[in-house]
C-alpha cells in the first residue's frame, strides 16, 4: 500500500496546472458540451493520493480525444495509448473499496459488495472498448462520458454506483 501511495503522490505532483482546461477542451472536442463537474475540478486543483482514479480517468478521456482527433485527420485509429491508460485505471477501479476510505474496516460485507460492483464496472468498460474499432466517431464520446461519470461518482463517494448501466452487485453467499 505504501508504494501505491507514493506513486499516487508522484502522479499528483506531476499534474499539469492547466489540466482542468485541457480536460474541458477534450470534452468539447468529443462533442460533450457539459461543464466539468465541480467534484472532478476539486480533485484536479487539490491533488491527493486518494484521487488517483480521477487522474487516471482524466488521462483516458484525454486519450479518447487524441484518438478521435487522429481518426478525423488521418483516418487511422491507434488505440494502444488508450488501452494502456485504461489498464492503469482498471487497477484503480479494483482498489476503489479502500482507496476512497469511506468503508470502515469492520464492514466486510460492504467491501465485498463494492468489490463485486467494481468488477462489473471493469467488465462493462472492457466490453464497451471492444466496440471502439467498429465506429470510433460514435463510440469514443460515449466512452469518455463513462469515464467522466466514474470520476464524478468516485469523488461524490458513490463507489457502489460508479455507472448507471451496471446492476448493483449482491455478494454471493457461501
Amino acid at each position: 500500500m505504501l508504494i501505491t501511495r507514493i506513486s499516487a503522490h508522484a502522479t499528483a505532483r506531476n499534474l499539469d496546472p492547466q489540466i482542468s482546461g485541457h480536460l474541458e477542451a477534450a470534452l468539447a472536442e468529443l462533442g460533450l458540451g457539459e461543464p466539468l463537474p465541480e467534484t472532478v475540478r476539486h480533485a484536479l486543483v487539490q491533488p491527493q493520493w486518494r484521487y488517483r482514479l480521477v487522474y487516471r480517468a482524466t488521462t483516458v478521456i484525454l486519450e479518447c480525444a487524441a484518438a478521435r482527433r487522429e481518426h478525423a485527420e488521418s483516418g487511422t485509429l491507434d488505440l494502444a495509448p488508450l488501452a494502456r491508460a485504461s489498464r492503469l485505471a482498471y487497477d484503480d477501479i479494483g482498489r476503489v473499496h479502500w482507496m476512497r476510505g469511506t468503508i470502515p474496516l469492520d464492514r466486510r460485507h460492504r467491501s465485498n459488495a463494492v468489490r463485486a460492483h467494481a468488477g462489473r464496472v471493469v467488465n462493462r468498460i472492457q466490453w464497451a472498448e471492444r466496440s471502439l474499432d467498429a465506429d470510433p466517431a460514435a463510440n469514443l464520446p460515449a466512452h469518455a462520458r463513462r469515464w467522466l461519470t466514474i470520476a464524478d461518482r468516485y469523488m461524490a463517494c458513490r463507489i457502489g454506483a460508479l455507472l448507471d448501466d451496471v446492476d448493483w452487485s449482491v455478494p454471493r453467499r457461501a
